[in-house]
């Protein structure tokens, strides 16, 4: 019987802190100084773009190869934040650049949540809805990249507003999932909704063909255990999932997975969490970690607590640790301080800090951005697109 990990403070302590779970006329600041990490890799981030807006945050990424990619922020994200303007910025193998809104997503900045996602330099989707009070407002957005301009994509009624997880395979082959038992298909004309057996948060997979949904099912007791459905190209089934063996002094307890990442058709990792109500003594929340072989899931030892991240080549658990596939925890040096402060991000006097809010793999490359804001010293929150190379 697999063991659960239970680092209860220190757990939550970090999904906290590393936020689990995220201008136009900005200035370009791409300082190439790579550093040295703590560990043999010499892995260290570096700035691709620094906006001069100093209360704005990037918040996801949509690699569509090394020299094409799309990435979306708000702001202003602190304070007062009912009006926010939408940043869509393109990076063409050089520079990232601010892309005003074209017609088919010029009331993008009325949608708080906007999602990005990508199968190629002609193959981009985003996905926009309105998060807090859902089927009163605007009706969500859909649009299509084709490597020329952003099409709508109407969206039939009862699609989600705000949708957790896309997986893109090609312009006839999307799919949407939105925390619920359902997932939504694009085959090119229309989009088909589907019923899962369980309910789906994230979604991953290695082909159209090959597609898992992770999230969670419910028990008789009205509990939550861990779930993960496959899609083989004709139906969805659901796996079976090693047992969770009972909490401390045998209280019930919930688990869920909310991150999946397909190395290869025999390699999915599932990223999630197991935690339990009660008082001081009594309540807990551990990291889960599973892993499938091709065959079956069970647990993944080698996985720390907690991802908060993955982007094929790394598996992210805070923006100063990732682990490699093989499973070697490894450090990435912080960028420097920003305003022309010396050294770098929370060392020596540099009081200022790294936010990442979603990471994707540069096609083709070891290396990985990440997107999210610096914040600290005279400004809360200047959003920023940096970059680390992986280990061989």
């Amino acid at each position: 019987m697999p063991t659960w990990r239970r680092t209860a403070a220190l757990c939550a302590a970090l999904l906290t802190l590393a936020g689990c779970g995220n201008p136009h006329g900005g200035h370009q600041d791409a300082s190439r100084d790579a550093g040295t990490s703590g560990h043999r890799t010499g892995a260290a981030w570096r700035y691709d773009y620094a906006g001069r807006n100093t209360n704005a945050a990037f918040a996801d990424i949509a690699a569509a190869s090394a020299d094409d990619a799309w990435a979306v922020g708000k702001s202003p994200v602190t304070g007062w934040v009912d009006n926010q303007e939408t940043l869509l910025f393109h990076y063409d193998g050089k520079t990232w650049r601010p892309y005003a809104l074209p017609p088919p997503l010029r009331h993008l900045d009325e949608f708080p949540s906007v999602r990005l996602d990508a199968a190629g330099p002609r193959d981009v989707w985003l996905f926009a809805g309105v998060m807090t009070n859902p089927g009163s407002g605007r009706p969500p957005l859909a649009a299509h990249w084709d490597g020329t301009a952003w099409q709508a994509v109407d969206l039939p009624p009862g699609f989600p507003d705000v949708v957790s997880g896309i997986a893109v395979f090609g312009p006839e082959d999307v799919w949407a999932v939105d925390g619920s038992d359902t997932a939504w298909h694009w085959d090119g004309r229309h989009w088909q909704l589907f019923r899962l057996p369980g309910t789906a948060q994230a979604l991953g997979g290695a082909s159209g063909r090959d597609l898992w949904a992770v999230g969670f099912s419910l028990t008789p007791e009205q509990g939550s255990v861990p779930a993960a459905m496959h899609w083989d190209g004709d139906r969805w089934t659901k796996a079976n999932m090693p047992s969770m063996p009972p909490g401390p002094k045998g209280d019930p307890h919930d688990g869920e997975l909310t991150r999946v990442v397909a190395l290869s058709a025999h390699d999915v990792r599932a990223f999630g969490t197991v935690s339990s109500e009660g008082g001081d003594t009594d309540a807990y929340f551990a990291g889960l970690a599973l892993r499938w072989d091709g065959s079956r899931w069970s647990e993944d030892d080698g996985v720390p607590c907690c991802v908060t991240g993955e982007a094929k080549n790394a598996i992210m658990l805070t923006p100063k640790r990732y682990m490699t596939p093989s499973g070697e925890e490894e450090r990435i040096t912080q960028p420097p301080c920003l305003a022309g402060r010396p050294g770098r991000l929370g060392e020596g006097g540099c009081r200022q800090k790294l936010h990442l809010k979603d990471y994707a793999a540069v096609p083709g490359t070891r290396q990985v951005w990440g997107v999210g804001s610096v914040s600290g010293g005279a400004f809360p929150s200047r959003p920023v697109i940096i970059r680390f190379t992986t280990a061989p």
